[in-house]
């Protein structure tokens, strides 16, 4: 049996410098994932802090409460990040000083071929963050028109040949059902220009699956309402810092900081995405595309929270 890659947690020593947990505070990681984040937040808020740990995945969470206990100081929450105000309200809590969101995927479920996330390990076109209901990716893949699948393969996968990829995926879906990630990878693959294939540093397949999540899970919409809310959820001088990987997802963050900035309700302490250095992309390749923005809440101009 392969043994199960260890979660290496992107930009961690930037995570903890920026939002700065102390101990007492009350912290949200809206995407717990493997816990490498929440780990490092959680011994900086010891003694006397809570952490609020939510995730899609209930394997993950499962996971998570084996890791962390539940020792009255870690709440645990089955939900998507942009309902991150439910989980508080559940908790009792009305204000936060820190926040964090973290959008790429978990080692863990990389690695599950069940999952069907990737195109190293053969599995089910699923891709399903909560495997209790919702579209597949098999669904989509199999059921969804050429300029529909060209536009998510674009929009969310910067990817150049999206409608050749797509009139070929439509064209191998006449003959059969494509539902296994090693076909649809095969297909992707084939579909794009040998001559470019060989100037990628990516496998072929990379932006497509990666199109094909995003479009499962509505990432950027979540995206989008966790960023028109959390301001409202933060003290004064309270850090949310969001980990993007793609140029779509960090678009809607950089906008919508700026927004809050321009309204009087945030400062942008660095003005520029923080990225990873060079020796933590040469030991997580993964973390090349990772690009880290924070905001801190300002107190009301009149009023108070």
């Amino acid at each position: 049996m392969a043994e199960t890659p260890a979660h290496v947690p992107v930009m961690l020593a930037e995570v903890v410098e920026r939002l700065k947990p102390r101990p007492g505070q009350v912290v949200l990681d809206g995407t717990a994932g493997g816990g490498g984040h929440a780990a490092a937040l959680l011994e900086k808020i010891r003694p006397g802090g809570t952490l609020i740990l939510l995730d899609r995945d209930r394997e993950t969470l499962e996971r998570l409460i084996a890791r962390f206990g539940r020792q009255g100081d870690v709440r645990y929450f089955h939900a998507n990040f942009s309902d991150f105000d439910q989980a508080l309200e559940e908790a009792g809590v009305a204000r936060l000083d820190a926040a964090l969101v973290d959008l790429g995927l978990s080692s863990l479920q990389l690695a599950d071929a069940d999952r069907g996330f990737s195109f190293d390990n053969n599995g089910p076109l699923d891709m399903r963050f909560d495997r209790s209901g919702g579209l597949t990716a098999e669904e989509i893949v199999n059921r969804w028109p050429a300029d529909r699948l060209a536009d998510i393969f674009s929009r969310y996968g910067d990817q150049p040949f999206a409608h050749r990829i797509a009139r070929a995926i439509v064209e191998a879906r006449r003959r059969e059902q494509i539902g296994r990630t090693d076909q649809l990878a095969a297909l992707v693959t084939a579909a794009q220009p040998a001559g470019y294939r060989r100037t990628l540093g990516i496998h072929p397949a990379t932006r497509v699956f990666q199109a094909l999540r995003i479009a499962v899970n509505d990432e950027l919409e979540s995206l989008d309402q966790f960023c028109r809310k959390i301001f409202d959820y933060l003290k004064p001088g309270g850090i949310v810092g969001v980990i993007a990987f793609h140029s779509g997802e960090d678009r809607i963050v950089k906008h919508r900081f700026r927004e809050a900035t321009q309204s009087g309700k945030a400062v942008l302490p660095v003005v520029k995405p923080i990225v990873p250095t060079l020796a933590e992309v040469q030991a997580n390749p993964r973390s090349r595309s990772a690009r880290f923005r924070v905001a801190e809440r300002l107190a009301p101009a009149t009023g108070s929270l």
